[in-house]
C-alpha cells in the first residue's frame, strides 16, 4: 500500500455544456436527469467518477483502473470472475486488499464492494476444509474521494428532438410502401444549456486506509478537469470545465457545502440561459465562509478556463494560487 497519504481537501467544480445530455436517466428513456420539484438538472456521482476513470485510462493506461468492462471471448465478466483473472483469490484478506489497492487508483480513490465468491461456493469450500481454496467472500474499501450529486445552478430548458435514421429497422425487398413506413424514428432529449456545480471531498482519514496519496490526488483533479473536456461523444461533446477550487486543510476541519455557498446571477430568465456570458457567479458567501476557516486552511488553489476567468477574475482572492496545467 502506498504511503504519504493526503491532507484533507475540498473541491468545488463548475462545468457546463449546450445542446447535450450530461447524464441520461436509464429509467426515463435516457433523458437528462431533472429534479421535477426545482427544474434543475442533475448528474450522479457515478457519472463524475466514470469521467475520471475514462480519462485515467487514456493517460495512465487501463491496467491502473479496476472498474471497467472485462471480456472473455464475447462475454462480459462479472466482478467475481474479473478478480479471478487479475489476482490469486486464495490469498488472505490482507494480501488481496494490498494487491488491489497497490494496483488500482480508482479503488484507492473511490473504494468499492468487491464480491470474490458467492454463498453456495463458500459453503462448499467450508465443507471441504481446504486451506488452499478461497478464504474471503468479499472485500470492501471506503474511498478517500467522494462526490455529492451534482446540480445545475439554474433551472434548465429541455428540448425534445425527433428525426429519421439512415436505415430502416427491417428490410422488405418487394413492398416499397411497407419499407417507407419502416424508416427508423429517432427521438431524444437535450438540455439547451446547463452550468453544473460539483462538490467533492478528499478525506485524509480514509486515505490512510487505502493508501491514497498526494500524487493520486493530482491525477484525480487533472482527470476531472481534462476528462470533462475530453469526453467527446455525440451527447456530451462541448462539455467545458469552467472553474475548479481546491482547498487543502492543515487539520481535519473543513468548510463543507461549497456548492451551496455560491450564487448564480443571471442576466435573463434561467431557462433562457445559453452561454457562460449570460450570468455571473457571486463568490461572496463562499469567501466569507473560507475566512471563518482560514486558521485551518493550508492553501487555496484554482483552475479556470479563459472565458470564465475573463468574467470573474475580479472576484478571485489574491491569496488563491492559480494552477497552470
Amino acid at each position: 500500500m502506498q504511503k504519504n497519504t493526503i491532507m484533507k481537501k475540498e473541491i468545488l467544480f463548475l462545468w457546463d455544456g449546450e445542446n447535450w445530455n450530461p447524464n441520461g436517466d436509464m429509467l426515463n428513456d435516457n433523458a437528462p436527469r431533472i429534479d421535477e420539484e426545482t427544474g434543475v438538472a442533475e448528474a450522479t456521482d457515478v457519472r463524475i467518477k466514470r469521467t475520471i476513470r475514462d480519462e485515467l485510462i487514456k493517460k495512465e493506461g487501463g491496467d491502473t483502473i479496476f472498474v471497467k468492462p472485462y471480456l472473455k471471448g464475447n462475454s462480459v465478466l462479472d466482478c467475481k470472475y474479473a478478480l479471478r483473472s487479475l489476482i490469486d483469490i486464495t490469498q488472505s484478506r490482507g494480501e488481496i486488499e494490498t494487491q488491489l489497492l497497490d494496483r488500482f487508483i480508482d479503488l484507492r480513490a473511490f473504494g468499492g464492494v468487491l464480491p470474490i465468491s458467492d454463498k453456495k461456493e463458500m459453503d462448499k469450500i467450508k465443507k471441504m476444509k481446504d486451506k488452499e481454496n478461497i478464504q474471503v467472500a468479499s472485500v470492501t474499501f471506503t474511498g478517500a474521494v467522494q462526490f455529492r450529486m451534482s446540480k445545475s445552478l439554474h433551472k434548465v430548458h429541455m428540448k425534445h428532438i425527433k428525426g429519421t435514421g439512415a436505415f430502416a429497422s427491417t428490410y422488405s425487398e418487394n413492398e416499397g410502401k411497407e419499407q417507407k413506413q419502416q424508416d427508423t424514428i429517432r427521438e431524444e432529449d437535450f438540455l439547451s444549456y446547463a452550468l453544473f456545480a460539483t462538490y467533492g471531498i478528499m478525506d485524509n482519514y480514509n486515505a490512510t486506509k487505502t493508501g491514497f496519496n498526494e500524487d493520486d490526488a493530482k491525477k484525480i483533479i487533472d482527470a476531472l478537469w481534462f476528462g470533462t473536456k475530453n469526453l467527446i461523444t455525440r451527447s456530451k461533446m462541448g462539455q467545458t470545465p469552467r472553474f475548479m477550487l481546491v482547498i487543502t486543510y492543515k487539520d481535519d476541519t473543513f468548510a463543507g457545502d461549497l456548492n451551496n455557498s455560491i450564487d448564480f446571477v443571471g442576466s435573463k430568465d434561467d431557462e433562457a440561459i445559453r452561454s457562460v456570458n449570460d450570468y455571473k457567479i457571486d463568490f461572496s458567501r463562499l469567501k466569507a465562509k473560507l475566512e471563518r476557516y482560514k486558521g485551518s486552511i493550508e492553501k487555496v488553489e484554482y483552475l479556470v478556463d479563459y472565458d470564465f476567468e475573463s468574467n470573474h477574475q475580479e472576484q478571485f482572492e489574491s491569496s488563491w494560487t492559480k494552477i497552470e496545467r
